[in-house]
């Protein structure tokens, strides 16, 4: 399990030789290693982490396609401070696959706080300004409710995910589905619905 606890965010002692960074000045030159960081401590939760890095190709590599690029616009939105519900969409197609899986809720949404960490220790040693603490607790809060908006985005996918498979009952279909768990067929039928409820 992954250690997310705090660690110190002691300013570095002042030098008048030293050009000390604000948080978003740090973030936004870290922006390409944070998401390269973020993006393999997701995909290194599924069975097949370098195949799910190496494969580019979005059809061949649904899951790895859907994780970079989601994560990618996620990130950008957190460090620019943007409204966070502009990524409802990207978080949302994360989770709908995660959903369909065998992880348990805590462990389907903890990726959203292994940004905390990946954060913090991407900032030890740089020559901080006294306002990076403050604002660094201001970015965790964000990383919070993002993680509030994932858990709720899981528990509506799941939801759907029942009733699939309840009308899959109710139908006689799961005759032909019954130990034979496909995820993509899962979450095919799980997108067709959430459609359907959106029109």
């Amino acid at each position: 399990m992954n250690d997310y606890s705090i660690m110190s965010t002691r300013p570095l002692e002042d030098s008048p030789n030293i050009k000390k960074m604000s948080l978003d000045t740090l973030l936004d030159e870290k922006r390409v290693a944070l998401e390269a960081k973020w993006i393999k401590l997701v995909l290194a939760t599924y069975g097949a982490p370098e195949f799910l890095n190496n494969q580019q190709n979005r059809f061949a590599n649904p899951i790895g396609y859907t994780v970079t690029d989601g994560l990618g616009k996620i990130l950008k939105v957190l460090v620019s401070g943007s409204d966070l519900t502009t990524v409802v969409a990207p978080l949302e197609e994360i989770i709908k696959i995660r959903a369909v899986q065998d992880f348990f809720p805590s462990d389907a949404v903890s990726f959203v706080f292994g940004l905390k960490q990946i954060v913090r220790q991407e900032l030890q040693g740089e020559k901080r300004d006294a306002t990076v603490p403050a604002d660094l607790a201001v970015f965790e809060d964000r990383v919070d409710s993002l993680a509030l908006m994932a858990f709720d985005l899981y528990m509506a996918s799941r939801e759907r995910l029942f009733q699939v498979r309840l009308n899959e009952l109710k139908s006689g279909n799961h005759i032909l589905t019954d130990g034979m768990a496909c995820p993509s067929a899962l979450l095919r039928q799980e997108r067709k619905e959430s459609a359907a409820k959106h029109k």
